[in-house]
């Protein structure tokens, strides 16, 4: 068997990273080399050398304590992926047992590297969002501010189990802000003040690296009502 683990620091309770696992079709999609999930059956494609193998599992989610085993069993082996806390540190650890094992250490490491920092920043997005009352695709946001906006659109991405969208903001004032998510990052933000004054922002930023910076200056800290849409 071929094992890798990552570790990060994470300054919230285990109850927080409970929700994020406790719901595998919402957090996959941000996983290293994923490619689909379909109730239990999960997809990933883990590129070696040339060639592009891919792998289909059935997923089975376990608790116990301060961890959780994510367990995914196919045709070419078994993957299994445990989640553990100490203290104020997640160990995210990767194992292997199957076709091609000699050549997996890179893959696995990568992905108990990017699993640990994606369950990182979406706790950071649960505890930071702005509070919402949403239902369905609309709602109202509590004040978005430069520093709240990133975790607002984490969530949204979360909720949508990694699907492309457009959230549109409307305060009262006039003010308009419309962010438009596509695979997996910001590519772009159009802006209308209060007095008209409009811009557009292009970017390619990857959500699990999204900061307040793109967002700084904007006439935001205020009450929004939003409207999401998948594209």
């Amino acid at each position: 068997m071929k094992t890798r683990s990552w570790e990060v620091s994470i300054s919230h309770p285990w109850e927080s990273l409970q929700v994020i696992l406790s719901e595998p079709e919402k957090t996959l999609p941000f996983f290293p080399y994923f490619e689909s999930i379909d109730g239990d059956t999960a997809r990933f494609k883990v590129p070696r050398f040339i060639f592009n193998f891919g792998y289909e599992f059935k997923l089975a989610v376990g608790f116990q304590g301060r961890k959780a085993v994510y367990t995914f069993t196919g045709d070419k082996g078994i993957l299994t992926i445990t989640f553990e806390m100490t203290g104020d540190r997640l160990r995210v650890t990767a194992s292997w047992a199957g076709f091609g094992e000699a050549l997996m250490g890179k893959p696995l490491e990568n992905f108990a590297r990017g699993i640990a920092e994606a369950i990182r920043d979406f706790c950071d997005a649960q505890a930071t969002c702005p509070v919402a009352e949403l239902k369905g695709d609309e709602g109202v946001v509590e004040r978005i501010t430069p520093e709240t906006a990133p975790a607002l659109i984490k969530r949204i991405a979360w909720e949508l189990k990694g699907k492309d969208f457009v959230v549109e903001g409307t305060a009262e004032d006039g003010t308009f802000l419309s962010v438009t998510v596509r695979g997996g990052k910001l590519l772009r933000l159009d802006v209308r003040d209060a007095g008209g004054r409009k811009s557009t922002i292009e970017a390619d930023v990857p959500l699990l690296e999204l900061g307040n910076e793109i967002f700084e200056g904007l006439p935001l800290d205020k009450e929004f009502r939003i409207k999401v849409r998948e594209i």
